[in-house]
């Protein structure tokens, strides 16, 4: 197998990974994707939407994941073929520790550069805000789970009772605050 054999190889290997996950999308959008959207109905009806609010969310969540961890596999991809143009030549014959230490000199510049200009464009921040926001919206859907299904039946206060309470101590040392000191102003008048 020549070297454009091996190449050929990869990149069809991450196409092939990649038409397969865009089929599985298109898939569960033509199928599992609609019943989600169809509204429920029935005396379970509130707790079937919630559920297929969490399905959905999951969903989402991996799809953001998948497309983030796709666009990294590519960048990855670039830069090993970078690396592979640039010590293609330089790699044949005996490898001695010199050499061996300008290869890893040029594989570490290579990848960090190309690494620094992904990072840098727009895809990457697109890629990094929907992965964020879908994660945070499946910690909350996480979080409002646990607090209605764990929390409140064995009567424990949830995270909106804490934050409540917290809202309250701080309004009431700070009122305490002012009335210590209008009573140190008022007894020095005296």
């Amino acid at each position: 197998m020549s070297e454009s054999d091996g190449s050929c190889i990869e990149k069809s290997s991450f196409e092939s990974a990649r038409e397969f996950y865009d089929q599985w999308l298109k898939t569960y959008t033509a199928t599992t994707g609609r019943l989600v959207d169809m509204p429920a109905v029935g005396p379970a009806r509130e707790k079937s939407e919630k559920m297929m609010k969490g399905f959905s969310t999951f969903v989402n969540l991996y799809t953001a994941g998948m497309d983030t961890n796709s666009h990294f596999q590519g960048v990855f991809m670039e830069a090993m073929r970078k690396v592979k143009e640039k010590t293609a030549k330089d790699m044949k014959g005996e490898i001695s520790p010199e050499r061996y230490k300008e290869f890893y000199n040029i594989w570490i510049d290579t990848y960090s550069e190309t690494f620094k200009d992904f990072s840098k464009s727009g895809n990457c921040a697109s890629d990094m805000g929907k992965l964020n926001s879908t994660l945070m919206d499946f910690q909350e859907y996480n979080r409002e789970m646990l607090e209605e299904n764990y929390l409140k039946p064995m009567n424990l206060p949830t995270k909106t009772q804490i934050d409540e309470i917290n809202k309250e101590l701080y309004s009431l040392k700070k009122t305490m605050k002012e009335l210590t000191g209008q009573i140190k102003a008022l007894e020095e008048k005296k």
